[in-house]
């Protein structure tokens, strides 16, 4: 990188961008300082203007980032390949399944929502592309890092949230989860990210067989007991190893 052709305000307009995260969305002045290391003048200029371009909101003295991000978000996703080759997989499981199937990618230590097949035998649960959901309490999130256990003690270290009594909190119960998950092939999450909710992903390989996605299906409890998730097993893993068939893979274990 040629630093001599950075500019230097919009760097540090960047770096405020980036103290931002699901544990932290919201922010004082003087915590963005801290995190950022831009003294408070400096800052507090940089927030005022991309507060004119809806990069950022402020309520009272709190900072957020702004909605021009779920316009950017949706706008990079609908360019990714990926999401072009797997919408018609995911739609036809969607339609011989009648539920809602999702596709999701991961995003550092959070997964990322980029498509969803939407059925009306199955009308559940607020959805948009660009969602974003933590990785330790989530069927998708145990997929999409089945093969990282490195990233478990990163993720445990920087804290994770209890969201139910059923969330795992604990590095080494999640390593064992982690391992089920590789021995299995699929992923649940009863009713660890939200009461009343159950979820099961698998996931999709790309052409070096690295994982590259994983899709789920979740929804009510009273629709998507154990047992009715065990029986999708077959549909989701026959139409995960299409697609990654289809991405150039040639094996569909994990």
């Amino acid at each position: 990188m040629n630093k001599e052709l950075l500019n230097n305000s919009i760097v540090k307009a960047i770096t405020i961008i980036n103290c931002f995260s699901n544990e932290k969305p919201r922010l004082r002045l003087k915590d963005i300082s801290s995190l950022t290391g831009i003294n408070q003048p400096t800052a507090y200029r940089l927030l005022t203007t991309m507060k004119e371009f809806n990069l950022i909101e402020q309520n009272d003295s709190i900072y957020s980032l702004g909605r021009a991000f779920l316009k950017y978000q949706g706008i990079v996703i609908n360019s990714m390949t990926i999401r072009q080759v797997c919408l018609p997989f995911i739609e036809e499981l969607s339609t011989n399944l009648k539920v809602n199937v999702n596709l999701a990618v991961l995003d550092e230590n959070e997964v990322v929502y980029v498509a969803r097949a939407e059925t009306p035998y199955c009308m559940y649960g607020y959805f948009h592309i660009g969602m974003r959901r933590p990785l330790h309490c989530t069927a998708l999130g145990k997929v999409l890092i089945s093969r990282q256990p490195e990233k478990v003690q990163d993720i445990f270290k920087r804290g994770v949230r209890r969201y139910t009594l059923n969330t795992i909190t604990s590095a080494a119960e999640y390593e064992k989860e982690l391992e089920k998950v590789r021995l299995q092939g699929y992923a649940l999450d009863l009713e660890e990210w939200a009461n009343g909710v159950n979820c099961i992903a698998v996931p999709v390989y790309g052409p070096t067989e690295e994982i590259v996605a994983g899709i789920s299906i979740s929804g009510p409890t009273s629709h998507h007991s154990v047992a009715d998730l065990t029986e999708m097993i077959p549909f989701l893993l026959e139409c995960a190893n299409r697609l990654s068939t289809r991405l150039g893979s040639s094996n569909g274990a994990i």
